[in-house]
């Protein structure tokens, strides 16, 4: 063993350039693999921390309006979680949840923000958050009670190492519930990082307060249950939706009744999703302020980082492979002298080990390394402690295995029937030699111009939707956060902010487009039924984002009363009603009261651009729904800094404890398309590594090849040939192969792309110039790689070309 290490380290030495360019190939993708696993590992993590996670579900259902038209929900009653338990015997624990509230506790000195849930005692004997002071039996049981998390801990006390034992027991006060305070019964280590699941403090259902009453018809509350060991979640699943239809079918009567759901038996579908996939899979509607990711984008980053890996480990075979061919004559002595297959194969194991694993060490530490900047690119975090490490130290021994007895086992199969005499001369490489090479060397070209494709295109379709009309005036507004006002003191503000100078004008509203939405089904004359989102704004929303009051008028303010019936509609409302002439004058109906229509606007993108534009109604009535979330202030960009100073100082005059909190409309809007930048710089990032690492293989085998080729090269110098022609001669079979990866990667690239695009409602096209730079970029890359070695190779001269013969 020893002889053969120290015999496989000469040969590294001898073959320096060989090794650095195969060395540093595989090392660079082994690194961008690597923090790409970590990533899709980690996002892939979610939920997963949870005990008895396999059997925990999240109720949804599907609902068919009058119209045709398909919705799907996860907000129920509360009351839904009592009932499933009392009738499926299959059930463990069932309990209701809301989430996403931001409430204010009241403490002495200041309000303190707080994402509150809502959920029952069950809560905490379905979901493994460590508790860290209190027991668990006794948490959420009275009414008034409140189960807080390590953070929120430390923060009311002030420091960073309180005294849990003086917290359990406190008082909290909340500034939106008067006359109520809750007492703290359990502490809680904050929720995982990995967890869709979002709370800093916890309530009971228990709790009477009008702020919990739902909404809509059909609730406004998420529903978890787990299932009892041993049980079939196929079977247990089916009995729970026909109950929960059972539960709702009053509702669906009446629903079907009033017109707003479809006269059918399947109008009303329950169904469930497993509680490790909800981060990946939640895309039911009324889930929009939860956690997501995106299961698509994790595809395409796995898929790019195995392109990777395989053009490296494609470039080491070949490469490998290519310099013990320069062993024959060593391999033909070995064979003479009685030597086994077994033997040439150790030889061959010793050296492929020592420059894998070097390469492997290399890679692992650059990886590490570079895990920041790959945190600068995506604008996210990896944690290694949310990353199953284990399988990936599997999956590196396992490629380190297989890329070792490949790339040792190939030589000694295309050797062993060889003869001894044929080893030592030059007809072994005769003929097409270099065939399996360029074969892999296309195949090579074909994925990365598929990658330049992809990082095009993407890039393209973010441009493009960041760009897009959105049929309002979205620059230069403030949304100032007033939630936690009341809507007199949120006016006042307004009115204060509408005489600064700067401030070009100041709406109040309840959604500002970025912080979830709601929806009402309305129906006209009885018959046309269709759900809309609906947003609540004074009389100053319209000329604050520049709309176009195509028919009618706008609110007034002796709209914004109570008692108001009045409504604005967008283009999309009366074209999906059907109005033949101007909606203005037209009454519909919610099931609860009748609104007259005054008004048309211009369809305009309040959802991101990936969705279409949908019905839209504009009510300014005080008393329906939530009250006012923000002020958008309109302002001259010259004078910002006095817009902030004046939004600073009326903030001081209303007299509130509630911190101060505005951001900049054009970054919110930006921040909506992270994940179509994060995959387009990712991509890129990976299209750059996997050219680099191509090009070093074709740089490699270009050296090989002009070597072997020596003696034709100086034959043909001696007869006349051209520097030029030399250069064409060697160029021209990879030219030929770029062109065959051109033709193959152009419909792979198409197709791809074209099912990306599926997802957006508004898309860029996949112009012909995206191919035709790709194919251009190919090209020349490969033929800035080769000729510099063919050139070298073509002036070199030829009486040494044929004395090295």
């Amino acid at each position: 063993m020893r002889t053969r290490i120290q015999y496989a380290l000469r040969n590294i030495n001898r073959n320096r350039l060989n090794v650095t360019i195969t060395t540093i190939g595989l090392s660079m993708a082994l690194a961008s693999t690597l923090i790409i696993f970590l990533f899709v590992g980690q996002e892939h993590s979610y939920n997963r921390f949870h005990e008895n996670a396999d059997r925990i579900f999240r109720l949804n259902y599907e609902i068919t309006s009058k119209d045709g038209t398909r919705g799907s929900n996860i907000l129920v009653k509360p009351e839904l979680a009592k009932a499933l338990e009392d009738r499926v015997p299959q059930i463990e624990h069932c309990t209701p949840f809301r989430m996403g509230y931001m409430a204010q506790l009241d403490l002495e000195e200041k309000n303190l923000g707080v994402k509150l849930g809502i959920a029952n005692q069950e809560f905490f004997d379905m979901f493994s958050f460590n508790l860290l002071k209190g027991n668990r039996n006794d948490l959420l049981v009275d009414p008034t009670d409140i189960v807080i998390t390590k953070s929120l801990a430390q923060k009311i006390a002030g420091n960073d190492s309180p005294n849990y034992d003086e917290l359990i027991g406190q008082s909290l006060d909340f500034t939106f519930i008067k006359d109520v305070s809750f007492t703290i019964t359990g502490i809680l280590d904050d929720v995982p990082r990995n967890s869709t699941l979002d709370f800093e403090a916890m309530i009971p259902f228990d709790y009477e307060g009008s702020f919990w009453e739902s909404n809509n018809g059909f609730g406004n509350s998420i529903l978890f249950y787990e299932l009892k060991k041993g049980v079939d979640p196929e079977q247990a699943n089916k009995l729970i939706y026909a109950e929960v239809k059972d539960f709702y079918q009053e509702d669906i009567e009446k629903s079907q009744k009033d017109n707003f759901l479809q006269n059918s038996s399947d109008c009303f579908r329950a169904f469930a999703l497993p509680l490790k996939s909800l981060y990946l899979d939640n895309t039911v509607d009324g889930a929009s302020y939860q956690l997501t990711g995106s299961r698509s984008q994790l595809r395409i980053l796995t898929i790019v980082a195995l392109l990777i890996l395989f053009i490296a480990f494609s470039n080491y075979i070949i490469l490998t492979i290519g310099q013990f061919f320069k062993k024959a004559g060593e391999v033909s002595v070995r064979k003479s002298m009685g030597g086994k297959n077994i033997d040439i194969f150790k030889m061959f194991l010793t050296e492929n080990s020592i420059t894998i694993l070097i390469s492997y060490l290399v890679g692992g530490i650059l990886g590490y390394v570079l895990i920041p900047v790959f945190n600068h690119i995506s604008e996210s975090q990896i944690y290694f402690n949310l990353v199953n490490i284990p399988s990936l130290v599997l999956f590196a021994i396992l490629s380190i295995v297989l890329l070792v007895v490949l790339t040792s086992l190939i030589p000694v199969f295309i050797f062993r029937r060889v003869k001894p005499t044929l080893l030592s001369t030059k007809r072994l490489f005769a003929g097409k030699k270099a065939g399996a090479s360029q074969v892999f060397v296309g195949l090579q070209y074909a994925l990365t111009i598929v990658l330049i494709i992809a990082t095009i295109s993407i890039n393209k379709q973010t441009n493009y939707l960041k760009n897009k009309s959105l049929g309002f005036s979205e620059k230069n507004i403030l949304s100032v956060d007033v939630r936690y006002l009341n809507q007199s003191t949120a006016a006042v503000l307004r009115d204060m902010l509408q005489k600064e100078t700067g401030v070009l004008n100041a709406s109040l509203t309840n959604r500002d487009f970025f912080d979830g939405y709601s929806t009402r089904t309305f129906k006209v004359s009885g018959s046309e039924v269709l759900t809309t989102y609906v947003f609540k704004a004074d009389h100053y929303f319209i000329p604050t984002l520049n709309l176009s009051l195509l028919a009618g008028r706008n609110f007034t303010e002796s709209n914004v009363v109570e008692s108001d019936k009045t409504i604005i509609v967008n283009e999309e409302f009366a074209r999906r009603m059907k109005f033949d002439t101007s909606p203005v004058g037209r009454i519909v109906d919610d099931g609860n009261s009748k609104y007259t229509i005054i008004g048309l606007v211009n369809d305009y993108q309040f959802l991101t651009s990936r969705e279409k534009i949908e019905p839209m109604i504009l009510y300014a009535r005080t008393n329906m729904g939530n009250g006012y979330s923000s002020v958008l202030v309109k302002y001259n960009p010259q004078n910002l800094d006095k817009v902030i100073a004046a939004i600073k100082a009326g903030w001081k005059k209303i007299d509130t404890k509630e911190s101060l909190n505005y951001t900049f409309w054009d970054k919110e809007l930006e921040s909506r398309y992270k994940s179509e930048e994060r995959l387009s710089k990712t991509i890129l990032y990976a299209s750059v590594i996997a050219i680099v690492i191509l090009s070093l293989g074709l740089f490699g085998l270009t050296v090989l090849i002009s070597a072997q080729r020596t003696g034709e090269i100086g034959i043909r110098k001696v007869n006349g040939a051209r520097i030029a022609e030399v250069i064409i001669m060697l160029n021209s079979n990879y030219l030929k192969w770029v062109l065959y990866a051109f033709i193959l990667a152009c419909p792979i690239a198409w197709y791809l792309m074209h099912k990306w695009l599926e997802g957006f409602a508004y898309k860029t096209e996949l112009s012909w110039w995206i191919f035709a730079l790709a194919g251009l970029l190919a090209l020349g890359i490969a033929l800035l790689t080769v000729s510099w070695q063919s050139w070298r190779a073509a002036t070199r001269n030829p009486v040494e070309a044929l004395r090295y013969e």
